[in-house]
Formats: C-alpha cells, sequence, structure tokens
C-alpha cells in the first residue's frame, strides 16, 4: 500500500472517529493501529534511503566565520 494511500485511509478514520464522539469502534481501532504502524515503517524507510529533509549542523568554524 502507498504512503498516500496509508494516509487517506488514516485521516477517513480519523474523521469518523471525530463524528463518533470520540470513540473507535473495536474494529477501527485495529485497523488504526495496522495503518499506522505501516506509516511509520514508510517514513522510517524514507529515513534510511536519505529523502527526508535535515538541518545541517554548522560546525564551530563555520559558525566563527559567518560571525565576521
Amino acid at each position: 500500500m502507498s504512503s498516500s494511500k496509508v494516509l487517506k485511509e488514516l485521516n477517513e478514520l480519523k474523521v469518523e472517529w471525530k463524528k463518533q464522539y470520540l470513540q473507535f469502534t473495536p474494529a477501527q481501532k485495529e485497523r488504526y493501529a495496522e495503518l499506522l504502524t505501516k506509516r511509520r515503517e514508510i517514513v522510517s524507510q524514507w529515513y534510511k534511503e536519505g529523502k527526508v529533509s535535515t538541518p545541517s549542523k554548522l560546525t564551530p568554524k563555520l559558525v566563527k566565520e559567518e560571525a565576521k
């Protein structure tokens, strides 16, 4: 299942959760947990592959030069 489909289904479950007075049915709880696990796996894979932008670290030498 692609990332966009997982995210879309998670959002649909969140809308249902709001309509149901902030409660999931047991089947919805199970599906939400599955989708959340899948989403976390996808994102962690992106980190491993270097597809996520991370802030660069400035070395102390560069910081001193920029301050001048």
